[in-house]
């Protein structure tokens, strides 16, 4: 009998620590009290302003991003740089084959007259006659050399940041791919 009152009394201790809280609900008790306490702050964020259009009003003014201000002030720079390139070849009468770009044109022969050389050029369907120390194209291309494969140029051209520099080009023979 003793044993079964011992047993009966382990048994009855079992039931009372089960019917108590357990570590989980003291757990969530704390955490719902700690929500409770901590209130969040969020500051406002302010209301956003209206944009304002502001229209450009030209006027008597010029518009600075005009193609043909911006190539002027350009050559300006470029002709401080270096002055002798552009304004030689300025200051001089243009001719007829000037007017027309390079690309255009076309070496169809040679011709040999009083002992020199003469180029056969075709722009816009005329043939025209080139001698050396003459000028074709619009980069200011003086032909150096005639012979029978073509003739040989130095043009003075601006680069894309206005700067004069010489460079050599070639009007091959109609036909010659070399």
């Amino acid at each position: 009998m003793r044993q079964a009152l011992a047993v009966g009394l382990l048994l009855f201790t079992l039931l009372l620590s089960a019917c108590g809280p357990s570590r989980e609900d003291t757990l969530r008790d704390w955490i719902a009290e700690q929500r409770k306490a901590s209130v969040p702050s969020v500051k406002k964020i302010p209301a956003p302003q209206p944009f304002q259009h502001l229209p450009y009003e030209q006027g008597e003014r010029k518009d600075p991003f005009a193609k043909q201000v911006l190539s002027a002030q350009l050559n300006v720079e470029a002709e401080k740089a270096s002055p002798d390139l552009s304004l030689k070849h300025k200051s001089r009468a243009r001719q007829t084959l000037e007017s027309m770009p390079l690309e255009s044109m076309s070496f169809v022969g040679i011709l040999e007259k009083q002992g020199r050389a003469m180029g056969l050029v075709r722009a816009d369907g005329v043939l025209h006659q080139v001698v050396p120390g003459q000028y074709l194209g619009k980069n200011f291309g003086k032909v150096l050399r005639i012979d029978e494969k073509g003739i040989q140029l130095r043009e003075i051209a601006q680069d894309a940041n206005g700067k004069w520099s010489e460079r050599e080009a070639y009007l091959r023979i109609q036909g010659s791919n070399k």
